[in-house]
């Protein structure tokens, strides 16, 4: 778990003051896309905000993720919501890196970077290991360089993290955020299991009886 309370101050600095008379006169960039898994009208939604340079938010995606899919996403209880939370310089611009093909793309990034997260991140220099890493699976050096220098993306993650830490409280990654109940924590499946069996208990009792009901009118 990677805590945050002071890190923003150092990131903000490092990507730079926001100049509020310019802001004044220029829309605020539109929201990232949501990335999400999962029914729309699932009865719980969790809301996924993490970082591409925390080993605990790599283990819930690559460990995790495909247990919940299938005990809870696929048959429609939940609705998974990703959304971007880094912490420093480093995890900022690998956030950018894994929209720089699209929302069609990202979550196949994020994946590849959690499953080689060791080797570009504890590179003596971690960006130029990330690019070297990135080129070699479907990104090109322009496109890698281009995604660092776009403003707009930059500010969108940036506000997305902003807007979690304004709502929501998260000063440190991984954290769920379960029917707006928050998790700051580095759950285990058996942890999450007990968060979720409890809010569907009534919806699975519901699903049965109406199966029995099914079978009784054939």
């Amino acid at each position: 778990m990677i805590h945050y309370g002071k890190l923003l101050f150092c990131m903000l600095m490092l990507i730079g003051p926001l100049d509020a008379k310019k802001e004044d006169k220029k829309a605020a960039p539109k929201p990232l896309p949501e990335i999400c898994m999962g029914d729309a009208k699932a009865p719980i939604l969790i809301i996924d905000y993490s970082s591409l340079a925390c080993n605990h938010c790599a283990d819930f995606h690559l460990h995790i993720l495909s247990k919940l899919k299938s005990k809870y996403i696929t048959p429609g209880y939940v609705r998974l919501m990703f959304r971007d939370f880094p912490g420093d310089q480093v995890s900022l611009q690998a956030h950018q890196i894994a929209w720089s093909k699209g929302e069609m793309k990202y979550l196949d990034f994020v994946q590849l970077l959690y499953e080689h997260q060791d080797k570009w991140l504890s590179a003596k220099d971690p960006i130029a290991a990330l690019k070297t890493f990135v080129v070699q699976h479907g990104i090109s050096a322009e496109q890698f360089d281009k995604a660092l220098k776009d403003q707009e993306l930059l500010d969108k993650i940036i506000n997305t993290r902003l807007e979690g830490q304004q709502k929501y409280k998260i000063t440190a990654t991984p954290t769920l955020v379960i029917n707006t109940k928050i998790y700051p924590n580095a759950l285990t499946l058996q942890e999450i299991d007990d968060i979720l069996e409890p809010l569907l208990k009534p919806i699975k009792e519901k699903e049965k009886t109406e199966k029995k009901s099914k079978k009784k009118g054939k």
